[in-house]
C-alpha cells in the first residue's frame, strides 16, 4: 500500500469523525428533516466545502462504512460513484483504501 492510499484514508476518516460529531448535534437539536451542513469528506485535507443533507440522507451514506459524502466534483478517479446529484455525491472506497476506511469507521467496533 502506498503512503498516498494511507493518507487519503486518514483524511477521509478525519472528516467523517467530525461529521459524526455534527450528526450528534443535529439529533440533539431535533433537525431531523431539515438540511444541515456537513463537511465534504474528500481526500483533500485542505477542503473546507460544506454539503447540506437532512438526517435521512446522512444516515443512508453512513449505513456503509466504505461510503463518503462529497461536494460534487471532489471524487477521485478510483472512487466508485454511488450517487451523483446537484447537492452532493456519494462515493465508495474499494481495495486496501476501502478496508482502511472501514476499519477507521467510528461506528465500527474496531475503531
Amino acid at each position: 500500500m502506498s503512503r498516498s492510499d494511507k493518507q487519503a484514508a486518514e483524511n477521509e476518516s478525519t472528516f467523517r469523525r467530525a461529521n459524526e460529531k455534527l450528526e450528534d448535534e443535529v439529533a440533539d437539536l431535533g433537525f431531523d428533516d431539515e438540511p444541515t451542513p456537513y463537511l465534504c469528506e474528500c481526500e483533500d485535507e485542505r477542503c473546507v466545502k460544506v454539503v447540506r443533507l437532512n438526517r435521512e440522507e446522512y444516515e443512508a451514506v453512513r449505513a456503509n462504512p466504505k461510503r463518503f459524502v462529497l461536494v460534487p466534483g471532489h471524487q477521485e478517479a478510483d472512487d466508485v460513484v454511488i450517487r451523483e446529484g446537484a447537492r452532493f455525491t456519494v462515493i465508495e472506497k474499494t481495495g486496501r483504501e476501502g478496508d482502511l476506511v472501514a476499519e477507521q469507521d467510528p461506528r465500527s467496533a474496531n475503531a
